[in-house]
């Protein structure tokens, strides 16, 4: 199940990027991936298997007791000193790009998985929103873009003198972030 996990972490972080690259492929407007993985592990000091609760102790010899949802699967199979492994990967991308003569935007996904029956429990969970918003004007010397979000709202932002290529962003451009979420829980032997 760790591999598993692994690999749909590490897929996920290529997805992202290759999404990104994909629609900033033939432009020159500007675009930025950012993302990380935090890996946490902690022991298992209790369990209740009736009550579903667990106790688990982290590197610092900090103590948290949880309880375990019931469609968590293979429960039982998790057994005192046994080992939780949690990776959280975050990633935002953000890029600019003609507008596709579609109107602001937004939209979610989400998708989990989990262990196999029989094994140690663990699963992966994915979440995904994506937002398009229309360049109304741009203040090149002060840097602020007024951009229509896809409720109607306004807002102006400024963007960082580090940023490259403000100019050129132009007014009927399009911004397209992408911001993903995931967590991956894996419980194995010490």
């Amino acid at each position: 199940m760790k591999k598993f996990l692994s690999l749909f972490l590490t897929g996920l972080a290529l997805i992202s990027l290759m999404a990104c690259a994909a629609q900033k492929a033939g432009t020159d407007k500007p675009g930025a991936v950012a993302s990380r993985i935090v890996t946490v592990q902690a022991t298992v000091e209790a369990i209740n298997y009736k009550s579903r609760m667990v106790t688990l102790r982290g590197p610092k010899g900090n103590v948290v007791t949880m309880h375990v949802d019931e469609r968590a699967r293979n429960f039982n199979q998790i057994k005192v000193n046994d080992l939780v492994e949690a990776e959280y990967y975050e990633s935002v991308a953000l890029y600019v790009q003609k507008h596709d003569g579609s109107q602001p935007a937004a939209g979610e996904g989400s998708a989990v998985a989990l262990a196999p029956l029989g094994e140690k429990p663990g699963v992966a969970a994915v979440d995904t929103t994506v937002v398009k918003a229309a360049v109304i004007d741009i203040d090149y010397d002060d840097r602020k873009v007024v951009l229509k979000l896809p409720d109607g709202r306004y807002v102006t932002v400024t963007v960082d003198k580090d940023a490259p290529n403000l100019g050129k962003v132009k007014p009927g451009d399009q911004v397209v972030a992408q911001y993903t979420q995931a967590l991956a829980i894996s419980v194995r032997k010490q």
